[in-house]
């Protein structure tokens, strides 16, 4: 089994680019998804851009940050994916305010003659690097510096001169990784599946750390708003912090008779229709009013989800699961 970890700060775009991974290599992955709090929202939305034959397994750890709190549970369940479901590749999205040095280090002591690491991607927007490099510098420094490939996402409009400037930090932060400064979808096909391929060296951690940041989240069921106009109004709250300091809300909420899906990131927000019928909402940041937000949507929040476990496996994959334990 082969790891990839595609990594990147809240809001870069990293789900996105895992399926245009999937589409562009032909191959169909197990995805491990660490959804920040109770919510799977970028599940749901792998799943339903899967229109393969041969459906994606996607499973969701939800237990805590697989870098730090929860290590354990997420070296466990990468083990229980690989003895119940064997497959050729598991790609990890942990949480976009994970560090990627703590991530590889929990991985390595399991990595051997049948489980190997391929270089770790890290996704990131150009036109917000300034600005989250000022408000999480070491957060965001340990993602670079630990991965082996840099793709710049969401900066089709963005000035040469932008690009050019982000490529030259991100190469005093790291000097041997493979940078992608435009869009990634203007790479060949062969560039694609060369990230399937195993490093022609070790992966190696730079500066791993088992701090833990201050962020916070809330997950909201059953939202329900009037008209698109309150909508707009507590999406421009969030950016100017009246609910406190939002780096990423998305989700799907009712809004009059239909469903609309929202992102927020980067100082920017969307709005569009959703095809879903279940109404998920979640935000991310640091000193939450997480009162104030469920007034505002008028909702309540998530229990507390079930773990990944064996029997989870089991039941996605509709397979009688033999289970190795080293």
């Amino acid at each position: 089994m082969n790891i990839l970890i595609v990594s990147g700060f809240l809001g870069a775009g990293k789900t996105t680019f895992i399926k245009e991974l999937i589409r562009r290599t032909g191959t169909t992955p197990v995805v491990l998804e660490n959804e920040y709090g109770d919510n799977s929202i970028d599940a749901q939305e792998l799943r339903s851009a899967d229109t393969s034959e041969e459906k994606l397994e996607i499973m969701e750890f939800m237990e805590g940050c697989v870098c730090c709190t929860m290590k354990d549970s997420f070296v466990n369940s990468v083990l229980t994916i690989f003895s119940g479901l064997a497959p050729e590749y598991l790609i990890v999205e942990p949480t976009g305010v994970g560090r990627l040095s703590s991530i590889i280090s929990n991985l390595q002591p399991i990595l051997h003659g049948n489980i190997s690491i391929l270089n770790p991607i890290v996704v990131l927007s150009p036109r917000s690097y300034r600005q989250n490099m000022s408000q999480w510098k070491e957060l965001y420094t340990d993602q670079i510096a630990n991965a082996g490939i840099v793709v710049f996402s969401k900066c089709e409009n963005d000035s040469p001169d932008l690009l050019a400037e982000t490529e030259n930090v991100v190469r005093g932060i790291n000097p041997t990784a493979q940078i992608i400064s435009s869009h990634y979808t203007g790479q060949e096909d062969s560039w694609w599946n060369s990230l399937m391929a195993l490093p022609g060296k070790e992966v190696t951690v730079t500066e791993a750390s088992d701090e833990q940041t201050s962020f916070s989240q809330i997950t909201i069921n059953d939202a329900k708003l009037t008209n698109p106009g309150e909508l707009i109004t507590l999406l421009e709250d969030c950016l100017r912090g009246e609910l406190g300091h939002i780096a990423r809300a998305k989700g799907t909420i009712l809004v009059g008779s239909e469903t609309l899906r929202f992102d927020l990131a980067d100082g920017l927000y969307s709005i569009t229709d959703s095809p879903q019928t279940e109404n998920q909402c979640v935000f991310i940041g640091e000193a939450l009013d997480k009162a104030g937000i469920c007034r505002r949507v008028g909702s309540r929040l998530l229990s507390q989800p079930a773990s990944l476990s064996i029997s989870d496996i089991k039941r996605k994959s509709g397979k009688q699961l033999k289970v190795t334990h080293f």
